[in-house]
């Protein structure tokens, strides 16, 4: 016979009243009462509930319930499985870990399977925002290959990292070239609808000024792609009709055309 809530409560009473314990402590203690077989089932069911209430503070928990979650099977068990599941979606970012664990378990019930989804999409929300979070501080660094290998993280996180946008913006003006020239590239893939800024399209023209021609006529091309979103940079296009390097002045020439005389 299944135990009342009110009885599962009172015998987990000495867990709920270490307020003053840390969090750790109270999480490894409620650990220990899901992953005991002894215990009954409310039991083992409310104490990882009381884990998911701890949420992120609670990642000392993560791997017994992974183990815990891997070894547990029978009907009589899904209630146990379903609020491990649902723990380890709550604690997000930390129980990364256990995503092909959950996609296993995925396999076995109906509610399982949904929990597994739902607990799927917040782990992963949570550790895309965790990691824009790190990679928004590394575009601060002093070392540009710091720099640039955080534009190019942030462009693979794609529309989940549009909260990055106005550090975005401020990269834009990087003095290092292929910061610049990333960061771009990562502004099409978060924001890929958006027509091309005058911030983007600044970025772009300065290297209309770079020493190497190729690098000149490839960026000419570039903003020649862009139509008349690329006016601005007009002016300096211009300045490459003289260009003492023939692809350069003909790179420039097609993309005045394109600005000047696109739709």
């Amino acid at each position: 016979m299944r135990l009342s809530l009110t009885v599962v409560l009172i015998g987990l009473m000495p867990l709920i009243s270490a307020a003053d314990e840390s969090d750790d402590e109270l999480t490894r203690k409620l650990a220990a009462v899901v992953r005991d077989p002894r215990q009954q089932v409310p039991s083992r069911v409310e104490a990882a509930r009381m884990i998911g209430q701890l949420g992120p503070r609670a990642p000392a928990a993560v791997p017994d319930l992974i183990q815990v979650l891997n070894r547990l099977q029978g009907a009589e068990l899904e209630p146990v499985q379903e609020a491990i599941i649902h723990a380890l979606g709550q604690i997000g970012a930390p129980a990364k870990a256990a995503l092909p664990t959950m996609a296993k378990a995925s396999s076995r019930t109906i509610d399982i399977e949904l929990a597994a989804r739902r607990s799927t999409a917040l782990i992963l929300a949570a550790s895309d925002s965790q990691d824009v979070d790190a990679l928004m501080r590394q575009l601060q660094d002093r070392d540009s290959s710091i720099r640039l290998r955080a534009v190019k993280a942030l462009g693979n996180l794609g529309p989940a990292a549009r909260i990055a946008m106005p550090n975005l913006l401020t990269a834009l003006q990087d003095t290092d070239a292929d910061v610049r020239r990333a960061t771009v590239n990562a502004l099409r893939v978060i924001v890929p609808d958006a027509p091309p800024s005058s911030a983007i399209v600044k970025a772009i023209a300065v290297d209309l000024q770079d020493a190497d021609p190729l690098v000149r006529a490839a960026t000419a091309r570039t903003l020649g792609r862009l139509g008349r979103a690329a006016l601005s940079a007009a002016a300096q296009l211009e300045v490459l009709l003289s260009d003492p390097d023939p692809d350069v002045r003909r790179a420039a020439t097609e993309a005045l055309a394109r600005i000047t005389g696109g739709p």
